[in-house]
């Protein structure tokens, strides 16, 4: 088995953010060996992969930008492999695309039908398998309706994991968290730095939900500063504690020195009266769905919403969960 990259062995993750990296996952090293050569030459990073059962983990580190997945694996499938990184909110959005020496008609519909987001045969034409990549993820990128900002899930992603989870009548938890004074620290420091604290919040959601292990996390960006969490309602206080606490520990370093010295910022209402705005915080609100509670997806974001609400009129950074019966068939 081997996992490989173009660079020492040294090199961190965060070294790739420039470049689109490509995980190329096949157990024969030779093919490993040319398609790395055509996607470098290209102007990719590439990551490669030998052994089928370690695909899941490498994409898992490395959050390529497009996977490369042979259909025989030995031991595993590239079947096998998809379903696991559809499976997982950390892989579930990378565009895959098989590379194989299956070419009929029917193993190519099948794939497609599947999941798979292109499927290229063996031998390939090296103009060809590059220009079909940067398709896919142009495409993809359009198509699954990832934030631009954070590049996770958009509304689109959420409502339909949403209904799927309905439509199962699985219990789960729905955390809505939102950033409270945005509007004034955006006004202040200008919409980049308020990118970077939307993106710095969206930074402490992913790190929180995969150090805390479940099968059903999913996280969504609803745009602007609003966020959802979708988990398993036994750990949906520990997530939401743990993304209060952390956000309240970045997010100083996000303010000048005086601004952060005295802890807020000013701001000037119509009349001409100033504010003393404090530090920006996190409000979040939490719902248990119990199947057959909510009759849509829009009915839980509204549950989600009111409790959030309660949670923003209290000050600092908090959450708030809804421990009231829903009502049968909330809609």
């Amino acid at each position: 088995m081997t996992v490989t990259r173009d660079a020492a062995s040294d090199r961190s993750h965060s070294a790739f953010l420039h470049r689109d990296v490509a995980l190329v996952v096949d157990d024969d090293e030779q093919v490993l060996r040319l398609v790395k050569r055509v996607l470098e030459r290209a102007g990719f990073e590439c990551v490669t992969v030998s052994d089928g059962r370690l695909a899941h983990e490498a994409a898992i580190q490395w959050r390529p930008d497009i996977i490369l997945l042979d259909l025989m694996l030995g031991e595993t499938t590239g079947d096998q492999i998809m379903a696991e990184l559809r499976e997982d909110f950390r892989t579930r959005l990378i565009p895959v695309v098989f590379l194989t020496v299956r070419d009929s008609l029917k193993d190519k519909v099948e794939h497609l039908m599947s999941g798979a987001d292109d499927y290229v045969t063996k031998p390939f034409i090296p103009e060809e398998l590059v220009a079909r990549l940067r398709a896919v993820m142009t495409r993809s990128t359009t198509a699954r309706g990832l934030s631009p900002l954070t590049g996770m899930s958009g509304n689109a992603d959420i409502l339909r994991e949403i209904s799927r989870r309905l439509a199962v009548d699985q219990r789960f938890a729905v955390l809505y968290p939102d950033i409270d004074g945005f509007k004034s620290y955006n006004d202040h420091y200008g919409f980049l730095r308020g990118d970077d604290v939307i993106k710095t919040l969206a930074t402490i959601i992913l790190e929180v939900l995969e150090e805390t292990p479940s099968n059903l996390h999913f996280a969504g960006h609803v745009g602007g500063d609003d966020f959802v969490i979708l988990t398993e309602p036994a750990v949906a206080e520990k997530v939401a504690g743990e993304i209060t606490t952390r956000f309240d520990q970045a997010i100083p370093a996000l303010y000048d020195p005086l601004d952060r010295e005295r802890g807020w910022i000013e701001s000037e209402e119509r009349s001409g009266n100033i504010l003393r705005n404090p530090l920006v915080s996190v409000s979040i609100g939490i719902v248990i769905a119990e199947p057959g509670s909510y009759a849509s997806p829009a009915a839980v974001a509204a549950r989600a919403s009111e409790v959030k609400g309660v949670a923003k009129r209290m000050p600092g950074s908090k959450w708030v969960l809804d421990r009231r019966r829903p009502p049968e068939r909330f809609s």
